[in-house]
């Protein structure tokens, strides 16, 4: 009975410990991405979007489901004056999360550049719904005229 008694305390030791380093490797992996898009958003505000695309891979690699990546990727690519692909690394932050408003704001100015009103009065309401005023004059412009 004691051996019996033994193995359980040693079989719950083992798990214990087992449990103990998935949690300690995953907090690991999410404080490197974490470290990763800080050091791109500082590599992107100095222009270094080369250095900021391969951080934000190496956070890619890490974890695939973060909006924040995906729309600090549709920073780089819009620093670049690639705004297609801009627009779709801000669609993927949204598609992630859908209450993402910078994504939506970010968007919005692109859409706004190329003259496609109805996209980015789309945009630029849904993110003033999501709380970033900063788009209020943008979302003015889109409400229908009313006639008196």
């Amino acid at each position: 009975m004691n051996k019996i008694i033994d193995r359980i305390v040693n079989y719950r030791s083992c798990i214990f410990i087992i449990f103990t380093l998935i949690i300690i490797g995953c907090t690991n992996k999410m404080d490197k991405v974490k470290e990763l898009k800080i050091e791109a958003n500082n590599n992107i505000y100095n222009k270094q979007n080369d250095v900021a695309k391969k951080n934000l891979e190496k956070a890619l690699k890490i974890n695939t489901k973060d909006p924040e990546i995906y729309y600090l990727l549709g920073n780089v690519y819009f620093n670049e004056k690639n705004y297609d692909e801009a627009i779709k690394y801000y669609t993927k932050a949204i598609e992630l999360d859908s209450t993402y408003a910078q994504a939506y704001t970010s968007r919005g100015k692109i859409y706004r550049m190329y003259n496609k009103r109805d996209e980015w009065c789309a945009d630029f309401t849904k993110a003033y719904q999501l709380g970033d005023k900063t788009v209020y004059n943008d979302v003015r412009h889109c409400l229908p005229a009313i006639n008196n």
